[in-house]
């Protein structure tokens, strides 16, 4: 998909804004405080709270139902009301489950705290990359949104080490602490962002601008790619910790690796992906999103099947490369369409729709996909996710082949109405 706008003209108004760096950097903190559980909040559940590891997805499933039931409504309401208004009411929730957890020592406790961070993280992430599109030029728009991703991808490269390393040390709730003043810190820079103003009327009718949203042939091409992407982020964010521990997989670590190796794995996912998003974006707005489709499903396929094989360190680590590739690729690419397709005015209702899809398949995965391990045994787990991610990112491909973006039809005085096109 090509914007008609070329890079090279008019070169001051294709800055990226000050604003847009304060929101990447809310982010990044706000990230942090999140990810900094994924390699040890399943262990926490079984080895610390004695629970049963179907605990372990229902943990995930908290954090994505929370989110589900947000995306919408804030996405909706940032178009009304400012996406600031929305970040700083999803930073307050951050903050308010770190506090939660840092006291948790039940079961309840911690499902609570996962909980509020779920609703937090669907209200702030979905505000933000509509701010992040508003404040892109439209040149730029796909290297923007690949950006944005990346700041998420660029905390998880520390995070997993810290989370692994002080629990270790420290002890879970030592995490817990850090988790905490991570989550102040992003509401901290949440409030220095200027407030923007609403893109669109505060009177028109929220059925209306979902509707609208929802007639783009983009906005179902957007679902169902992402819908794919998340049962990858799921065996990742949930599964692979167990897989690690379960196969000793990390067990030919050099030994200053050894008390991180986990961890680092989750990291080199976040370095792959905070480098690729941004390239893969800047080269889609000159190519078009399209054709970088096919190539991100087929790497992520090839570092599925490769991390099944997979039985020392060297190959853990070359396939989780080749996952978070094709993942970054795949899923940046997505992103860019739900906004490519919209007027700014349904930017936020876009990618809330984009995300309800992504939060509700990694929360019913996550609950699913645990009745498919057994033991030590996840074959099944990586056939079915294989499955599932090539199988729906390919619906989504050819739903795009008709595609065009909002700017385009604008410019060809074409009249977008509901319905496909």
């Amino acid at each position: 998909m090509r914007s008609q706008s070329t890079p090279e003209s008019r070169p001051a108004q294709n800055r990226l804004p000050r604003s847009f760096y304060t929101i990447l950097l809310a982010t990044v903190m706000f990230a942090m405080g999140m990810t900094i559980m994924i390699p040890i909040g399943p262990l926490y559940i079984t080895d610390e709270l004695n629970q049963a590891e179907r605990w372990v997805g229902t943990s995930t499933l908290a954090v994505a139902l929370a989110a589900v039931f947000t995306r919408i409504p804030s996405g909706v309401l940032s178009d009304r009301y400012g996406r600031r208004r929305l970040l700083v009411i999803g930073a307050v929730l951050g903050v308010v489950s770190g506090a939660m957890l840092i006291f948790s020592q039940t079961l309840l406790l911690f499902l609570l705290s996962r909980l509020l961070i779920g609703l937090g993280l669907g209200i702030f992430t979905t505000a933000g990359k509509a701010l992040s599109t508003d404040l892109a030029p439209a040149p730029r728009r796909g290297e923007a949104m690949g950006i944005y991703n990346a700041a998420f991808s660029f905390a998880t490269i520390f995070s997993p080490l810290l989370g692994e390393g002080i629990k270790n040390a420290l002890g879970f709730h030592a995490v817990f602490v850090l988790n905490g003043i991570l989550l102040v810190i992003a509401f901290v820079v949440t409030l220095m962002l200027p407030a923007d103003p609403p893109t669109a009327p505060t009177g028109q009718h929220i059925g209306r601008d979902l509707k609208a949203t929802l007639a783009e042939r983009g906005t179902w091409a957007t679902s169902m790619i992402m819908l794919g992407m998340a049962s990858i982020l799921t065996l990742m964010y949930t599964f692979y910790p167990l897989l690690a521990e379960r196969n000793d997989l990390y067990e030919d670590a050099p030994k200053l690796l050894s008390s991180i190796a986990l961890g680092m794995g989750l990291s080199i996912w976040a370095l792959t992906d905070t480098i690729i998003e941004p390239l893969a974006g800047q080269l889609s707005d000159r190519i078009g999103r399209q054709p970088i489709i096919i190539p991100g499903l087929i790497l992520a396929a090839i570092g599925i099947y490769t991390l099944s094989r997979a039985n020392n360190t060297a190959s853990a680590y070359l396939a989780i490369v080749a996952i978070s590739a094709g993942w970054g690729i795949t899923r940046g690419m997505a992103d860019a369409l739900s906004q490519d397709v919209v007027s700014p005015a349904l930017r936020g209702s876009a990618a809330a729709i984009a995300y309800t899809s992504f939060d509700g398949g990694v929360g019913t995965y996550a609950q699913v996909f645990s009745g498919l391990i057994d033991g030590n045994d996840f074959s099944q787990l990586f056939v079915v996710t294989a499955i599932v991610a090539m199988g729906l990112g390919l619906l989504g491909f050819v739903i795009t082949l008709r595609v065009r973006p909002y700017e385009q039809r604008a410019a060809a005085q074409i009249t977008p109405v509901p319905g496909f096109d």
